[in-house]
């Protein structure tokens, strides 16, 4: 295992890597708000067990990678996905299989639009192809809707992030508050909590997918909660539906979220599709 920082365009991105460099390559691609490090570890050890080397990394704006004024410096999904395709250049891997989790599996839907030849394979998950001009998309759930607000104007950002966590958890096991914070807190400890992160804007100011995606030809994956508050089901069925012979799992009880209960389903679909994509 190995961890570093590499210069990618404007910015440093943090990685880390498990397994043997010479199997093929999984890309995790975290998604808003999140940390690399929030990756269940049962899935990291069950890619490399399975035979493949992964590596996880900061997106731009969180963690140990670059943090950037928005402000200042608008970015989108786009420029996120030049961040993990440039970060593949600096560490010498020609190809990767793109797992991307909420706007994870945006920044990988993206890649495969712009850089195929980049990709073995792509499972998006809990995530959309939408912009803001896809109004025939279910909205957040209103629970979510407040806990982001509050996120903006709170005087403890961490606990506010916390809560709306809390929010996004499905029926399948309930939200373990202590053991969800423990985990948040190695994050802060770490110096990578960022209370002014810039993905929700970048998310914003980034076209629909979804008529590019009916060019892919990347073997794909889509899971997705049927319980998920904050990006429903619909745009999990709007992204299979999108890329053409997409499979889409839909996991039961599942909201946007990894619940323990439940991993078993994601090993199982995620594994299948990688030796399947080989």
């Amino acid at each position: 295992m190995a961890e570093g920082k590499k210069r990618v365009g404007d910015v440093e991105i943090w990685w880390e890597d498990f397994g043997e460099r010479s199997n093929p390559t999984v890309l995790l691609v975290m998604g808003a708000n999140a940390q690399a490090i929030f990756w269940p570890m049962p899935l990291v050890d069950a890619l490399v067990e399975a035979g493949y080397h992964v590596v996880r990394y900061d997106n731009r704006d969180i963690g140990l990678s670059t943090w950037v004024d928005f402000a200042k410096q608008p970015y989108t999904v786009v420029d996120m996905a030049r961040d993990a395709v440039g970060l593949l250049d600096a560490l010498g891997i020609e190809r990767a299989h793109f797992i991307g989790a909420s706007m994870g599996g945006m920044i990988s839907q993206q890649v495969a639009i712009d850089h195929p030849e980049r990709l073995l394979s792509l499972t998006s998950i809990m995530s959309s192809p939408a912009g803001p001009e896809d109004s025939d998309l279910p909205d957040m759930h209103p629970d979510v809707q407040q806990a982001v607000a509050k996120m903006a104007t709170a005087a403890d950002p961490v606990d506010a992030t916390i809560q709306m966590f809390a929010t996004l958890a499905g029926s399948r096991a309930p939200f373990d508050e202590q053991a969800f914070r423990e985990g948040f807190m190695l994050g802060v400890e770490r110096g990578g909590f960022n209370p002014a992160c810039g993905h929700g804007l970048a998310v914003g100011a980034s076209p629909s997918r979804r008529e590019k995606l009916g060019d892919v030809t990347t073997p794909t994956l889509v899971i997705h909660g049927d319980e998920d508050k904050i990006l429903p089901l619909g745009h999990g069925e709007a992204t299979a539906a999108a890329i053409p012979g997409a499979k889409l799992v839909v996991l039961q009880g599942v909201g946007h979220d990894f619940p323990e209960p439940a991993m078993g389903e994601y090993l199982e679909a995620i594994l299948s599709h990688l030796k399947a994509s080989a």
